[in-house]
C-alpha cells in the first residue's frame, strides 16, 4: 500500500495547522485497517511521520526504513527556514498541504529521549550528497534506536526515491523477509 499524505495526492486537506502526530495518526488507521505489522518507509516528511508512528502506535509498526530524518527537533533557524518555505508556497499559491506539511515539519519534536522505546528493526539509507539532511545527522539517528543498521547511498542526494531506490527496496526487502510482514510506504 502506498498512501498519499494529508495534503499530498489524492488525500484530503484538512484545516491546519498540522503537527507529525496529525500524520502519523492518519497513516496509523490505515495500517490498523490493514492489521498492522506493516514495514514503513519513509523519506523526509515521510521519515518523519514513520517515526512518530511507531512511537505513538508501536503495535503497527514491525519495522521502519528511513531516509532524510534526523533525531532532533529545528533549532530556531531551521524553524524559520521551513516557514520561509511555506510562506514562499502560499505566495506562489502552491498547495496549501505541502505548506502545511512545511510547518508540521518547522515544529516537529526532538526525538532522542523517545528513540529507545522504539523496538521494530529500523534500516537508515543516507545519501550521500544529502544537502537537506546531511549523512552525519541521520548515523545520530542510528545511535539513539536501539536496533538500527545504518548505510550510505553513495551519489544519492535527498530524493532517495529517485537516487537511492534500489537501496530502499533492498531494506525494505530484508525487513520484511526477516518476519513475513506486510509493506507500506510513506513518502
Amino acid at each position: 500500500m502506498i498512501p498519499a499524505l494529508r495534503g499530498h495526492g489524492d488525500s484530503p486537506c484538512p484545516a491546519g495547522p498540522w503537527s507529525i502526530d496529525d500524520f502519523a495518526s492518519d497513516v496509523a488507521r490505515l495500517v490498523a485497517t490493514e492489521g498492522g505489522g506493516a514495514v514503513m518507509l519513509g523519506i523526509g516528511l515521510g521519515g518523519a511521520t514513520a517515526l512518530a508512528l511507531a512511537l505513538g502506535h508501536p503495535g503497527l509498526v514491525s519495522g521502519l526504513v528511513l531516509s532524510g530524518i534526523g533525531p532532533r527537533g529545528e533549532d530556531s533557524d531551521g524553524r524559520d527556514r521551513w516557514m520561509l518555505i511555506a510562506r514562499a508556497l502560499r505566495e506562489r499559491n502552491r498547495d496549501e498541504g505541502q505548506a502545511l506539511a512545511a510547518e508540521a515539519m518547522a515544529t516537529r519534536p526532538d526525538w532522542r529521549g523517545a528513540l529507545a522505546q522504539v523496538d521494530a528493526p529500523v534500516a537508515i539509507v543516507a545519501g550521500e550528497d544529502d544537502k537537506a539532511v546531511p549523512s552525519q545527522d541521520q548515523r545520530e539517528l542510528a545511535i539513539w534506536l536501539r536496533a538500527a543498521t545504518f548505510e550510505v547511498a553513495e551519489g544519492a542526494g535527498h530524493d532517495m526515491a529517485k537516487d537511492g531506490g534500489p537501496q530502499l527496496v533492498d531494506a525494505v526487502r530484508r525487513l520484511s523477509m526477516s518476519g513475513d510482514r506486510e509493506a507500506a510506504v510513506t513518502a
